[in-house]
């Protein structure tokens, strides 16, 4: 997950403070970055991207290479 690390660290705002602003839990994203394990809503994905400034497909690319996403 060091791709989703860079991209987290280059937004430069702690985890807690970017999942509040895309409207998720704090351990929704600490988890994924520290376990793999990726969230299970497309929506999330979106939202997440919105504040970092990507390309949500960026993010769903990493998640179908962890334990995430599904189509829901």
């Amino acid at each position: 997950m060091e791709r989703l690390k860079e991209i987290l660290d280059r937004a430069g705002v702690p985890r807690y403070r970017l999942a509040r602003r895309a409207g998720i839990s704090p351990a929704t994203l600490i988890v994924w970055e520290r376990d793999g394990v990726a969230p299970k809503r497309r929506e999330t994905y979106e939202r997440l991207a919105r504040v970092l400034g990507v390309d949500p497909q960026e993010l769903l690319e990493l998640a179908r290479n962890t334990k995430g996403v599904s189509d829901a």
